[in-house]
C-alpha cells in the first residue's frame, strides 16, 4: 500500500488546487472556529474545541490549517483588510470631515454586522498577544489597525486644522472616543436585534459629532 504524504504536504497540494468541495468544507471549518473564538478567547480555545465544534478529528483541521493561531488569522485578516482599504478610500474622498467620520462610523458598524463575529474575535484578544507573535500574518494585521487608525486620525486632524471641527478638539483622543465606541459593540451587539448595524452606527456617530463639530457650521449629522 503506497504510503500517504504528509499532511503539511497534502494541506499544501490541496490549497494550490482547490476543489469546490474543499472550499466549502474549509468556510465551515473558519466559520466554526470563530464561534470558538468568540466564546473562548484564542488563548483559551484549543484545537480540541474546534475539532468538537467542526466535526471529524484533527487530522481534518490539520489538513486545512497547521495551527489554531494560523485559524485565527485567516479568520480576521480578510475582514479587517475590507475594512481598512474602505477607510482608506473614505479618507481620501471629497466630502466634508463630518460627514466622513459618520460613514467611518457606520461603516465600521454595518461591517461588524455582515462579517459577525469575525471583527469582534480580533477586537476582543488582547493585542499584545498579537504583537508578541512573530508570525508574518500577525505583523500583517498590526499593520491593518495602524492603518485604519491612520485613516480616522488624519480625516480628524484635517476637520480640527479647517475649523470644520472644534478647534480645541484633541485629534488622538478624538480619533480613541471613535474607535472606543465603535469597537466596545463586541461586548453587546448581535445581528437581528432591534436596529440594523449602520443605523446603531448612524446613532453613535450623532452622539460623538454634535458634541465635535464646530458651532459655526449648520450641518451636523
Amino acid at each position: 500500500m503506497a504510503k500517504k504524504p504528509p499532511i503539511g504536504e497534502r494541506r499544501d497540494q490541496a490549497r494550490a488546487e482547490p476543489s469546490p468541495a474543499y472550499l466549502e468544507r474549509r468556510a465551515q471549518l473558519l466559520k466554526a472556529a470563530s464561534e470558538v473564538f468568540r466564546r473562548k478567547g484564542l488563548q483559551a480555545t484549543s484545537i480540541n474545541d474546534i475539532v468538537t465544534e467542526f466535526g471529524g478529528d484533527r487530522a481534518s483541521v490539520y489538513y486545512y490549517f497547521p495551527s489554531k493561531e494560523a485559524i485565527f488569522h485567516e479568520v480576521v485578516e480578510a475582514v479587517i483588510t475590507e475594512m481598512v482599504e474602505a477607510a482608506e478610500a473614505l479618507a481620501a474622498a471629497d466630502r466634508p470631515v463630518a460627514e466622513r467620520l459618520q460613514l467611518f462610523i457606520e461603516g465600521a458598524f454595518d461591517a461588524f454586522e455582515r462579517h459577525y463575529p469575525y471583527q469582534y474575535i480580533y477586537i476582543q484578544e488582547d493585542l499584545s498577544r498579537v504583537r508578541r507573535s512573530e508570525s508574518a500574518s500577525a505583523r500583517r494585521l498590526l499593520v491593518l489597525g495602524g492603518r485604519y487608525e491612520a485613516a480616522i486620525l488624519g480625516v480628524v486632524r484635517e476637520g480640527v486644522a479647517s475649523g470644520e471641527l472644534r478647534r480645541d478638539i484633541d485629534p488622538h483622543l478624538f480619533t480613541l472616543a471613535i474607535l472606543g465606541a465603535s469597537n466596545w459593540s463586541h461586548r453587546w451587539f448581535r445581528p437581528g436585534g432591534r436596529l440594523p448595524g449602520i443605523e446603531i452606527g448612524r446613532e453613535f456617530a450623532g452622539y460623538l459629532l454634535r458634541g465635535a463639530v464646530s458651532p459655526s457650521l449648520e450641518h451636523v449629522p
